[in-house]
């Protein structure tokens, strides 16, 4: 599942994430923290893609979130800046991993590993 606030970077992830990887489709798509929790049960997804900056809800409030209402939840961080501060941040809030923008491609990858299969 996408998460992010911006419905032509939903777009470019849909894309390269199943292009990326056979195994790896999206499941749904939110444009925030709010039409995620309301969708999420329905689509069921192995992992949550989470924009780190977003209007009203980031990213890092966000996955608190999720997982209260799904613990266990995988969820993968994408930020423009993925440091050492943006880790330690992220670890706090329960996400597993991260990915900078600029590594798009990484995206199936991880995707495929936080939900189990291989890519």
């Amino acid at each position: 599942m996408i998460v992010d606030d911006h419905a032509d970077v939903r777009y470019l992830i849909r894309v390269i994430v199943e292009a990326g990887a056979e195994d790896v489709v999206v499941a749904g798509e939110a444009d925030g923290a709010r039409e995620a929790l309301e969708t999420i049960d329905d689509v069921d997804p192995d992992v949550v893609l989470l924009d780190a900056t977003m209007p009203v809800v980031d990213g890092f409030d966000a996955a608190p979130m999720i997982l209260e209402r799904r613990p266990g939840q995988p969820i993968l961080l994408c930020s423009a800046l993925v440091d050492d501060q943006v880790r330690a941040r992220a670890g706090r809030a329960g996400i597993a991993a991260c990915v900078p923008k600029d590594e798009l491609e990484e995206i199936s990858r991880l995707a495929a590993e936080l939900g189990g299969g291989e890519a």
